[in-house]
């Protein structure tokens, strides 16, 4: 890594801030869907209406049903990635991350095979039956079941494929680039394809994913400290610690070292002056929705984001107010009107 240096904490919440484009949002062809994913890196999918507000609390000009439709064209997709939730990304960060996502090879675990109650050696056969099943278009967990059950050789299969275990099933599928979710028909869950689409870019091995799963993040929450990256990589992702300290290392000084008022944290060198010189405003307040990056990519444990005793708001899902890129209190819409509720130490 690059010589240590120092950054202002204001500053470097400033740079985060235009990156994330809560300050100033984006406007024209940077409101695209996509490279707001891009720079957020991503976001939860669900609740559906927080996505939603995740993309349009982040324009200048809010476009009605801009999520749907760039899931629709294929921009972004909507696949289990994190913490074995749907999160929603590009076709180019979702490759790196779900080989990351892959590394430890869970799936051939028996105490993950057995909380989906199925046991299987090789996973090709059912890979390429679904895919089969989906050469024809999105289908719904019971629409695979049913086709699964009329094959003598895959129907043992059946009971998991209607999502047994949390989709222990379908993860994989997900994780290996085959499957994502498709569009709900009437509230219901389908998958759709994935390899096929002309943006899904070619295979990655696992050490270039992973430097590239480590861009990505710095790219959007530097700086960021050893425990933050642990919180995505190996909390989220289940990459062992080992293994992501091999990619940091591998970075050499494309990262440069920080203190960030007295915090030891990590940034991209390309970044570095870019951060030291924004100018920060503890004017600038936002209203992010339920579950939105700004904290959830840090993680609610980053006391410079959000204080250790309103940690649980966050995680129950509150509406949050951010000043300077600081919690600072809650917000709910009640009659057509925003209610804020200001924490008694912002005041």
């Amino acid at each position: 890594m690059a010589a240590h240096t120092s950054v202002d904490g204001a500053r470097a919440r400033a740079w985060r801030l235009r990156r994330h484009a809560l300050q100033p949002r984006a406007d024209g062809p940077a409101a695209g869907v996509a490279l707001i994913a891009d720079r957020v890196v991503a976001f939860r999918a669900w609740p559906h209406e927080s996505a939603d507000q995740v993309v349009r609390v982040r324009q200048a000009t809010p476009v009605v049903d801009d999520l749907d439709d760039a899931l629709a064209r294929g921009d972004v997709l909507r696949s289990y990635a994190l913490r074995g939730g749907s999160y929603v990304l590009t076709p180019s960060v979702a490759q790196a991350m779900l080989i990351c996502r892959g590394a430890t090879r869970v799936w051939e675990s028996r105490r993950y095979q057995a909380q989906g109650d199925f046991e299987i050696e090789d996973w090709q056969p059912l890979r390429a039956a679904v895919r089969e099943i989906l050469a024809d278009g999105p289908a719904t967990r019971q629409e695979i079941g049913d086709v699964l059950r009329r094959s003598a050789m895959l129907r043992h299969f059946a009971d998991a494929a209607d999502g047994r275990g949390s989709d222990s099933l379908y993860k994989p599928l997900h994780w290996w680039g085959d499957i994502c979710f498709g569009p709900d028909r009437s509230g219901v869950s389908t998958f759709r394809l994935v390899r096929e689409e002309p943006g899904w870019p070619e295979a990655l091995p696992l050490q270039e994913a992973g430097r590239r799963g480590v861009r990505d993040y710095l790219a959007g929450y530097a700086p960021a400290t050893l425990t933050n990256l642990t919180y995505w990589f190996t909390e989220g992702l289940s990459v062992p610690r080992r293994m992501l300290a091999g990619w940091l290392d591998a970075l050499g000084e494309e990262v440069v070292e920080v203190t960030v008022d007295g915090v030891e944290a990590l940034v991209l060198a390309r970044d570095l002056d870019a951060m030291r010189a924004a100018e920060p405003s503890s004017s600038v307040v936002c209203f992010l929705p339920a579950f939105d990056p700004w904290v959830f990519g840090p993680g609610t444990a980053d006391a410079r984001i959000i204080s250790p005793g309103r940690r649980g708001l966050a995680s129950r899902g509150a509406n949050l107010v951010i000043r300077d890129g600081v919690v600072c209190g809650t917000w709910a819409q009640r009659a057509g009107e925003r209610a804020v509720a200001w924490f008694e130490e912002e005041r």
